[in-house]
């Protein structure tokens, strides 16, 4: 795919609440992310689609604070976070998801929520534990259960969940989809847009490509460490080399 880059941003008085400028980020002679720019406005769904290798985790951990950018800003409402210890930036409000899930398969479910609600006042627990279970209606039916014992699909909206006991005003979620049945796709999906709506602002990395751009207000494409195409979610999903690359067009 030839590269391009174009922002449809509309100009706004006020910045972005992230933006990402230069982005260099190397695992010692292996380039990861290469001179990565990117913005997310307050309240969008913004997703980050690619193959393999692209540098979409990276990405993210890079913004959560797990790994050291080599060169390059990171700006969170309008402060910039590049060598914050991750606790700190999950104060700030970013919360995130990581592959794989990695919740506490010891702990009960409750004690999982309980253990993210640190980072905000207790008075508010049992409102946000209330919201979890209103938008995860399984998790209320297992919150004394281990949690290592719930279904795959379950595990992903304990970790999501787990996620917003924290009030994240930025939610980052890497590859939520990953080993789902469609029917849990579909509704770990149309539960991220409920938790939008909400007010929580999503950027999202997903090789489901297809369903990732459905539900996206921008995207941005990356290949080999770097912004390949960017533009509303929409355009992108009927972008001919988009749907050749990812969608199987």
């Amino acid at each position: 795919m030839t590269s391009r880059r174009f922002h449809d941003r509309v100009e706004r008085d006020v910045p972005a609440m992230l933006e990402i400028r230069g982005l260099d980020v190397s695992y010692g002679a292996i380039r990861a992310l290469r001179e990565v720019d990117l913005d997310v406005n307050a309240g969008e769904i913004v997703a980050i689609v690619g193959s393999n290798g692209a540098g979409k985790s990276t990405l993210l951990r890079t913004i959560s604070g797990l790994v050291r950018p080599r060169a390059g800003k990171i700006v969170f409402e309008s402060r910039p976070i590049v060598g914050f210890k991750p606790h700190r930036i999950v104060a700030m409000g970013i919360s995130h998801v990581p592959e794989g899930r990695r919740i506490f398969t010891d702990l009960t479910v409750w004690e999982n929520l309980a253990l993210a609600a640190q980072f905000r006042k207790p008075s508010t627990f049992d409102q946000d534990l209330e919201t979890v279970c209103r938008w995860f209606p399984r998790i209320r039916e297992r919150l004394k259960q281990s949690a290592g014992t719930l279904s795959g699909g379950e595990q992903q909206m304990l970790a999501i969940g787990r996620a917003i006991m924290a009030r994240p005003k930025l939610l980052l979620l890497d590859e939520p989809s990953l080993g789902l049945a469609p029917n849990l796709v579909k509704e770990i999906f149309r539960i991220l847009q409920d938790i939008n709506r909400a007010g929580t602002t999503v950027c999202l990395v997903e090789q489901n490509a297809h369903m990732a751009l459905e539900v996206a207000h921008r995207a941005y494409v990356l290949e080999t460490g770097q912004v390949a195409l960017s533009g509303p979610g929409r355009e992108l999903l009927d972008d001919p080399r988009v749907q050749a690359a990812y969608l199987g067009g």
